[in-house]
């Protein structure tokens, strides 16, 4: 038997099953995650010491997220996502507003971005559809926070 089974009441798991299946899956909202995306770019970019291939997908995620932004259901809870960052500011789960002149969002020359070039190709087996390169991810995520921030 495992944990879950010897104490069914740990973490109130007696009432959020039916017939070993969650009642509820909580959701965050993708304007969360692309928040918390650009920051973790915005933070680690910048660090050598920071292995390229710990972070890397998240710039492909982010366009992911910002090509689907009409899709994406209302931001519960705030005005706008300009109000969503603030609050997650406030509340230090980001470190600062993007800015579209970071640099982290600007695929240079160099031993940092070559290496974060090779990280982002090292991951295409893990992708069965079309790829979205740096400097498209990076162009849209530039125009998306000098337009929502600005």
């Amino acid at each position: 038997m495992s944990f879950v089974h010897d104490d069914p009441e740990f973490g109130d798991l007696l009432t959020s099953f039916d017939d070993d299946q969650p009642k509820a899956v909580r959701c965050v909202h993708p304007l969360v995650t692309l928040l918390e995306k650009l920051d973790a770019i915005h933070q680690r970019v910048p660090r050598p010491d920071v292995a390229a291939a710990t972070f890397v997908r998240h710039f492909e995620d982010a366009a992911r997220v910002l090509h689907g932004l009409a899709k994406l259901p209302p931001l519960p809870d705030y005005v706008d996502v300009r109000d969503l960052a603030d609050d997650m500011v406030a509340r230090r789960q980001l470190a600062s507003l993007p800015s579209s002149s970071d640099h982290a969002f600007m695929p240079t020359t160099g031993e940092r971005w070559d290496a974060v070039r090779a990280a982002h190709a090292a991951i295409a087996p893990m992708f069965w559809d079309p790829r979205v390169t740096l400097d498209d991810a990076c162009g849209a995520i530039r125009g998306w926070i000098a337009e929502t921030f600005a």
